[in-house]
């Protein structure tokens, strides 16, 4: 039995409450869509209604600070808000169903967390979450000269809530109980996204385009990318769960295989090799392992230059095509297409330098700009930093960046493997996705919990207590 205490336990039922709730919404939604085709919606709100009455009670319950309904809203966004159960076409940012139950969620969590305010207001003392909350009302400001006022306003909304999600469940439930509840309804979520492989093939595999052949699983995800980047969180926040003995040997081992299981048929290879990269660097860094390694990776690249230089560098390219999934060494070389959508970008940003063009309000101009030849995914630049830049511009994004910079030098500074193998995990993916500049997804949660954990409260700053059975309340 792992370490635990009384506020881990609130993680079991989160999940009993939240998951059925998440899935019947999920559920109801997509089941009122296809109703409203055939002219059956009435048909709908017996079951609309129940399910209406449990949210009622999360949301009045957490209002009130309730441990167990704390629980069960952060495991609703976890687990609900990232099923996606239909496709849409690029540069359409109207409302559905699924959008609307975002939206609605956004809001109702900045409502509840004012309600809670003496228990979150101390984390706007961190440097950090002070930052990320300028950046998010920069965020809500730039829907004033946005290309979408409305979607960039609500996604603006978004990026706070889930700030404030993030300060609220370290406050509630203490560091240990949010990242076993993280851990434990991740691992729900992926596994059922490798079940639906089996059981709803056509829903769950996107088919190979034009110049590939593989099929890539994105499970209820909506993307392979989005399912890859979730199982990547999973793997590592099993990893940080089981440093500080919160789950045991057992779901640590189902985690991984699960985890890296869906990163292998999402066939995620940057998210992969993040994954592991982030990992191995906070381990190296723990056996004090990193200098060296670090040196040799050095020497390895100043020697790299000096062939390059020298024009003695080996043409790798018949090596490539092996690992592209068209078979093309093009597509290694121009990071699939992402070379060419980062040359339309530095464009429009030289247009609107300063402001940008409004918070992830961009996808119908870049989509436009590329033309349709492109033959990449055009709805955002597939790289965090530019995308800040591109939506907030260069002034805009100075929040972003400092609070980057502090983290980076607090990697030095004040080593903390938690804080530091999230935040280098979701910074390599910014490489080359948009990370945690665009739409709220489980990334932006993840990493506003690391910054949150950084300031924590009373009982999430206590160590964990083995076989504690005292009951307390932050």
């Amino acid at each position: 039995m792992p370490s635990d205490s009384a506020a881990v336990r609130w993680a079991g039922p989160g999940l009993a409450v939240a998951i059925p709730l998440a899935t019947g919404f999920a559920w109801l939604g997509l089941s009122f869509t296809l109703a409203q085709q055939s002219g059956g919606v009435a048909a709908g709100l017996p079951f609309g209604l129940p399910l209406g009455a449990g949210v009622l009670l999360v949301i009045l319950a957490a209002a009130l600070g309730r441990q167990w309904a704390v629980a069960s809203l952060l495991v609703f966004v976890v687990f609900g808000l990232n099923l996606s159960l239909r496709t849409r076409e690029y540069g359409d940012t109207g409302l559905d169903w699924q959008n609307g139950m975002k939206l609605t969620t956004w809001v109702l969590i900045p409502a509840i967390c004012v309600c809670n305010w003496r228990q979150i207001v101390h984390h706007l003392q961190e440097r950090t979450v002070a930052l990320a909350v300028l950046y998010g009302l920069i965020a809500l400001a730039s829907s004033l000269w946005s290309l979408t006022p409305a979607y960039t306003a609500g996604n603006a909304v978004g990026l706070l809530a889930y700030l404030l999600l993030a300060c609220l469940a370290v406050s509630v439930l203490g560091v240990a109980a949010t990242l076993r509840i993280f851990t434990i309804t991740l691992v729900l979520f992926v596994a059922l996204a490798l079940v639906s492989a089996f059981l709803l093939p056509e829903m769950a595999w996107l088919p190979p385009s034009a110049e590939e052949t593989a099929y890539r699983l994105r499970g209820l995800s909506g993307h392979p990318n989005v399912l890859g980047e979730q199982a990547a969180l999973l793997v590592t926040f099993a990893v940080l769960s089981r440093r500080q003995k919160i789950i045991g040997p057992w779901l640590l081992a189902a985690s991984l295989v699960i985890g890296f299981a869906a990163l292998v048929a999402t066939d995620s290879r940057t998210t992969t090799l993040a994954t592991i990269a982030a990992w191995a660097i906070i381990a190296f860094r723990e056996k004090r392992l990193f200098t060296p390694f670090a040196i040799g990776g050095v020497i390895g690249g100043l020697m790299v230059l000096a062939l390059l230089a020298t024009g003695q560098f080996p043409d790798i390219r018949a090596l490539l095509g092996p690992l592209a999934r068209s078979g093309s060494s093009a597509e290694i070389m121009t990071l699939t297409g992402r070379t060419d959508l980062w040359a339309v970008g530095a464009d429009l940003i030289a247009q609107k330098p300063l402001l940008g063009w409004g918070f992830n309000g961009t996808e119908a101009l870049i989509v436009g700009s590329v033309g349709r030849a492109f033959a990449g995914d055009p709805v955002n630049m597939h790289n965090m930093y530019m995308q800040t830049v591109l939506c907030m511009g260069i002034l805009g994004s100075l929040p972003a960046f400092a609070f980057l910079a502090i983290l980076v030098g607090r990697m030095v500074s004040r080593p903390d493997a938690t804080r530091d193998q999230i935040v280098l995990l979701i910074m390599i993916i910014g490489l080359t996705e948009v990370s945690i500049f665009a739409t709220p997804g489980l990334l932006t949660l993840a990493f506003f919990f690391a910054l949150a954990r950084e300031t924590g409260s009373s009982a999430a700053a206590e160590p964990v207590v083995p076989n504690s059975t005292e009951v307390s309340r932050t």
